[in-house]
């Protein structure tokens, strides 16, 4: 049970805890990607596949070390693994497909996994709780998930927003959770307890346990099984102390 009387500062994941993607969006990104390339040799299906199985390996190397493999290192282990040679792709190239898979997300932008939550923010930060975002990323930074947060109108609702390709570092590494109860204890005065922040995420691993071992309150939420807005509605209509 959460002792949410003493819960002063709320710490949320993003993808599959507030938003997933569009579903049209990753077919098209990876035709982006083919056609950037010219990897005419592969079809889009391929490509798509490629760029899936990266997505979860570097997920999964950013858990292990800690670190955060930047947008550009995805891309060149894709093209590597399509059987592309990478030595002579350039900086310009990478950033240039970025630009243009980037303004591709925002026309097939993410879609919210709930639409209650302006009214659970609103509940929050009327007991006087502040709210934050930590989020590992990928294939897509953190300049372009502040811009959907404030195209989804929560921004006004988070005091900060820690992003791993901003910070160098990924969920469940200790620095990150260190960056955020840093940031909290700003907002709370340094007397606040790790244990006050209550951090909320859909993976065990990068949101709970990293959590937990940073001495945080951590629950695992998923659409299915603990729906977040049902968490956070302990928080919005409990004052804290």
């Amino acid at each position: 049970m959460i002792a949410i009387e003493n819960i002063r500062h709320i710490s949320l994941d993003v993808w599959m805890t507030l938003i997933r993607s569009n579903p049209a969006y990753k077919e098209l990104r990876a035709a982006g990607f083919r056609k950037y390339f010219r990897l005419d040799e592969h079809s889009p299906a391929t490509v798509e596949t490629a760029m899936r199985e990266v997505d979860v390996l570097v997920n999964n190397m950013n858990e292990v070390t800690g670190r955060n493999v930047h947008t550009f290192e995805i891309y060149l282990l894709c093209l590597h693994k399509l059987g592309r040679e990478v030595k002579g792709i350039t900086e310009k190239q990478l950033l240039d497909c970025y630009t243009a898979l980037e303004e591709l997300f925002f026309h097939y932008p993410p879609v919210p996994l709930y639409n209650n939550l302006h009214t659970l923010f609103d509940g929050i930060r009327a007991t006087g709780r502040t709210i934050s975002l930590l989020s590992n990323t990928g294939f897509i930074q953190g300049p372009a998930l502040r811009r959907v947060m404030q195209q989804f109108g929560w921004e006004q609702y988070f005091s900060f927003q820690l992003y791993s390709d901003e910070i160098g570092h990924s969920k469940p590494a200790p620095h990150f959770f260190a960056q955020l109860l840093e940031k909290t204890r700003y907002l709370h005065g340094a007397g606040l307890s790790p244990a006050q922040i209550w951090h909320l995420g859909d993976n065990p691993l990068a949101d709970v346990e990293g959590a937990t071992t940073a001495g945080m309150t951590a629950s695992l939420t998923t659409i299915d099984k603990q729906p977040l807005d049902q968490l956070l509605q302990l928080a919005a209509f409990d004052h804290a102390k």
